[in-house]
């Protein structure tokens, strides 16, 4: 038995059975760069064998990330993760607003030059 072949399709189930529902964007992947599949599973392994973060925050990380960065897809499909790991809708939504203060706080570091610019143009403007 072709080990490339059974681990890719053992892979797309195990996600399917994890997901309750097909992975739409690993299935498609897997038709174009079926060797990438394996190397998702192990990356997923690798992150919640980590020791020190429980698996249910590791949930609410992925929530809080995807939301973040605007991508749909992967924000619902985490969510009906966490949901099937026992995740709250509570715990899900206060993941979702955390991402929201820490994303919306990234506007003032982003703004720093232009308003340290403004401070210093502004204590000109005061000499002058």
């Amino acid at each position: 038995m072709s080990e490339q072949k059974s681990t890719v399709e053992q892979i797309l189930k195990m996600m399917a059975d994890n997901l309750g529902e097909e992975p739409r964007p690993m299935v498609l992947i897997s038709k174009i760069l079926p060797e990438w599949i394996p190397k998702q599973a192990q990356e997923r392994r690798f992150v919640f064998d980590l020791p020190h973060i429980p698996a249910k925050y590791k949930h609410l990380i992925m929530i809080g990330v995807t939301a973040a960065v605007s991508s749909h897809l992967c924000t619902e499909t985490f969510i009906k993760i966490a949901k099937r790991a026992g995740v709250t809708n509570e715990e899900i939504g206060e993941a979702i607003i955390v991402a929201r203060f820490a994303l919306s706080s990234t506007v003032f570091a982003s703004a720093t030059e232009g308003l340290e610019y403004l401070v210093k143009e502004g204590k000109k403007e005061d000499e002058e």
